[in-house]
């Protein structure tokens, strides 16, 4: 399947996906209001960042020995399944442990938690962690269409289960984070169900050598996984350590505002996301590939030029969406977006790229340009967002994804040996199958 061809039927998916989450954020927006937005967006945040924690990238690791057939697909899935029975108990004794601490007594201060909420956040966390080993499996053995398509089926889900709550008993931000914990899980067995009858199939192409201890693959997973995973902790600590500094500074109710332009810009990331789990299947088949290092430049181009056009209309529809969104208490939320829209372009070739990084085994390229973004992104969040705001966390947020993309395109430049206009200006042909 081409780079154009398989891009474009998970763009289809992505599109779809990118007008169920816009419909969910503006309804959630709506009816929770500025402050319940605010602990929406806040809760969602420790949720990806926690997922991400527990998730010990054994997804991420098993690539290469998948996509290189030196490990049986049933025989890593096993390996996974060990972890993830320690990430079940964690999960199951991480609340007993902290109630009434210091912990507990801020999540219901700061976030508006209560038992059933941290439930509902505890199944969410298990079931990222779940969707995400496997989805990288499934890339791993050619199945690049499956996510996306599992990925529109979440949203989807998520949509009707939150309008249907809404309807039922009214939305309020337990029911909020209780739909969108449900969509997880469905998600995550759907995913498993298609991985294991997937890896029924890989198994006979596999290269046939002395197979390695179960607990030994699993210790190889972590130890490899954690080198990448790294870099997607410091990826949602660089989108959503501003929020909490917006809510230290400014309160929730500033952060529900801005939350809602930051959830308008991240929406187009789906767009350049369409093709990095191409390119972590494409990337990963050798160095003696001579169309890698062509194909991973042009998905850069045709993501980048892809964003550019979309965020146009963004720019212009999203404040008028605002203007009228409950009452008009989001008015404000046009002037983050439009600071936020240079940098959410400018890192487009940058979610490609981290794609094309992983498949060539070098996911520590990302922890770095990752880390160096949200160094940046702290500091200068302490500097503008106390006295600018809002305002303020969209310019610090955009200047750090723009610096961050320099590096990374700064090293795919040296691995290729490919100029910079190769890398991203785009051109006619690149729309070609």
């Amino acid at each position: 399947m081409s780079l154009l061809t398989a891009g474009s039927q998970i763009f289809s998916s992505r599109l779809l996906q990118v007008a169920a989450n816009a419909v969910v954020v503006l309804l959630v927006a709506d009816r929770l209001g500025p402050v319940g937005q605010g602990h929406y967006s806040l809760t969602l945040a420790v949720v990806m960042i926690a997922a991400a924690v527990l998730n010990g990238g054994v997804g991420l690791a098993a690539v290469p020995d998948l996509r290189q057939g030196r490990v049986a697909p049933s025989r890593m899935l096993r390996a996974q399944a060990v972890w993830v029975a320690g990430v079940v108990v964690f999960v199951v004794l991480a609340p007993l442990v902290l109630r009434g601490t210091f912990l507990a007594a801020l999540a219901s201060e700061r976030l508006g938690w209560t038992g059933n909420i941290a439930a509902a956040v505890g199944a969410a966390v298990l079931a990222l962690v779940v969707f995400d080993i496997a989805n990288y499996d499934l890339l791993a053995i050619g199945r690049v269409v499956v996510g996306a398509g599992v990925n529109l089926a979440r949203a989807l889900t998520h949509l009707l289960l939150l309008a249907a709550l809404a309807l039922l008993v009214g939305l309020k931000l337990g029911v909020a984070v209780t739909a969108f914990a449900a969509a997880q899980v469905l998600a995550a067995v759907v995913l498993v169900v298609l991985l294991k009858r997937s890896c029924v199939v890989d198994d006979a192409a596999v290269v046939r050598s002395p197979p390695i201890g179960l607990f030994v693959l699993v210790g190889r997973n972590l130890r490899r996984g954690w080198i990448g995973q790294v870099s997607v902790i410091a990826y949602l600590l660089m989108l959503r350590l501003d929020q909490g500094l917006v809510e230290y500074y400014h309160g929730a109710a500033v952060v529900g505002v801005y939350s809602l332009a930051v959830w308008a810009g991240e929406l187009l990331w789906l767009i350049p996301g369409a093709l990095t789990p191409l390119l972590v299947h494409s990337s990963a088949a050798g160095a003696d590939e001579p169309e890698r290092d062509l194909t991973a430049a042009r998905a850069v181009r045709i993501g980048l030029l892809a964003t550019l056009v979309a965020a146009v209309p963004v720019a212009i529809v999203a404040p008028i969406v605002f203007k009228h969104l409950g009452g008009g208490v989001y008015a404000g939320a046009s002037y983050p977006l439009w600071a936020l829209l240079p940098g959410i372009v400018a890192v487009a070739p940058a979610t490609v790229l981290a794609g094309d990084f992983i498949g060539r085994g070098h996911p520590a390229w990302n922890a770095q340009a990752s880390i160096l973004v949200v160094i940046v992104g702290v500091f200068l969040g302490l500097w503008l967002i106390p006295d600018h705001g809002a305002v303020g966390a969209a310019w610090a947020a955009s200047l750090s994804y723009t610096l961050g993309t320099v590096l990374m395109v700064v090293r795919f430049r040296k691995v290729t040996g490919l100029p910079l206009r190769a890398i991203l200006i785009p051109s006619w042909t690149d729309l070609r199958h």
